[in-house]
């Protein structure tokens, strides 16, 4: 039995571009130092600006008010804070989110320069190719939150019981609404791009993901149940979308598999 053929994409062991543990650690360690000043510069930033973005955080809020009392609900008020404390720790989530919004691509370049080192050419040529397109997606998860769900779903909510009680919410829970709605989007608009790897890594072919779809909707339509807020609108505005982004993964299954079979040959 011959032996198998050498891998062309691997440096060999004497490879002087090869880094050493010392110069993997050195490396991480100069890119959590470089993106920590980052980030707490612009954290700092972001606390001297703190009024303003506290005041864009309760733009949604100050609509939903107006639009409840232009459906003739009752005015639910301003946002309230019931603990000494919850007040300064909204600045400071506030500050928080925005400098990690900001710092993301720099925070996003230093990953990269960590990790893309001890890729091979191929795989750093896929990283290059997804990398940008999960970002957008990410992203466009987190427009989605804020310009769809949060202007359709807090009226909602606040609209459910009518007049038969009055609602008081803290600070800390629109915050807490306004994050995990963000988070899950985000991450539910990852979906595509992770079909696309699961397939061209060979761990499942895109048959296979076609064939489950009737058990892949109804694992997102009972994840949104679990993540959203318990009220049917809400819930089917986050499955709606990752319905779509499944078939939209198909699509993209199809062609990571295309791909896998041309580079096998």
């Amino acid at each position: 039995m011959s032996p198998d053929p050498p891998d062309d994409d691997l440096p060999p062991d004497d490879d002087p571009t090869r880094m050493t543990l010392g110069e993997h650690l050195n490396e991480l360690r100069g890119c959590l130092l470089r993106s920590g000043l980052v980030f707490v510069g612009l954290f700092i930033l972001a606390m001297i600006f703190e009024g303003r973005i506290g005041a864009l955080m309760q733009v949604p809020w100050e609509r939903t008010r107006a639009s409840l009392v232009a459906d003739g609900f009752p005015d639910p008020g301003r946002l309230a804070f019931i603990a000494p404390a919850e007040g300064i720790l909204f600045s400071l989530k506030a500050a928080m989110m925005v400098a990690f919004l900001v710092g993301g691509p720099y925070f996003l370049w230093e990953l990269w320069r960590f990790v893309g080192a001890g890729l091979t050419p191929p795989e750093r040529a896929a990283v290059r190719r997804i990398f940008p397109a999960a970002v957008l997606l990410f992203l466009g998860g987190l427009v989605f939150a804020w310009a769809v769900m949060v202007p359709f779903g807090l009226p909602y909510l606040l609209s459910w019981l009518g007049e038969l009680a009055e609602a008081n919410i803290t600070l800390a829970e629109y915050w807490g609404f306004l994050t995990t709605l963000g988070l899950v989007l985000g991450l539910i608009f990852e979906l595509p791009i992770v079909m696309w790897l699961v397939v061209r890594a060979g761990f499942v072919d895109a048959a296979t993901l076609s064939s489950s779809r009737r058990v892949a909707i109804l694992v997102l339509l009972v994840l949104a149940a679990i993540l959203t807020p318990p009220d049917p609108l809400t819930q089917i505005l986050v499955a709606g979308p990752a319905i779509l982004l499944y078939e939209v993964g198909l699509l993209l299954a199809r062609r990571a598999e295309a791909a896998r079979e041309r580079a096998l040959i």
